[in-house]
């Protein structure tokens, strides 16, 4: 008896903890990106301004990142990386985005990678990407 006493006061302690975690996780993204996540309110026209907004808030992101990520499950944390990853640097990190936030601008156009030729237009999507990657970041906050 009483170690199940025990393990259920050890089960909603970690619950408790992670929900703390999630919460002051979801706070930062929230807060540091307002006026452009969830409702892209204050956009800016100018791409330079935005990637100079994108970088500003970038070490408070890193930190929250970093100070919730071991409340992720163990199983789960390769994707919350990958996640956090396509964030930051696009889908394959490699080829098309060259830098940090590249896949948030406007652009078209055609690329050689490997030999290989790569069209590529996100000139009507950036901002749903945006939105899309903040999602993904934001569903390992959920309350589980």
């Amino acid at each position: 008896m009483a170690a199940i006493g025990a393990y259920l006061t050890e089960f909603n302690s970690r619950r408790s903890r992670f929900a703390s975690a999630a919460e002051k996780f979801r706070n930062t993204i929230l807060t540091e990106l307002k006026g452009l996540y969830p409702i892209p309110s204050d956009w800016p026209k100018d791409f330079n301004v935005f990637d100079h907004q994108l970088r500003e808030v970038f070490p408070n992101l890193q930190i929250a990142v970093a100070s919730f990520r071991p409340f992720v499950t163990w199983y789960w944390r390769w994707a919350f990386e990958r996640v956090w990853f396509i964030y930051r640097l696009g889908k394959n990190g490699r080829g098309i985005y060259k830098q940090q936030y590249d896949q948030y601008r406007p652009c078209s156009g055609v690329e050689i990678v490997d030999g290989k030729e790569i069209i590529h237009d996100n000139t009507k999507t950036y901002r749903e990407n945006f939105k899309r990657n903040v999602d993904n970041l934001l569903k390992f906050a959920k309350q589980k």
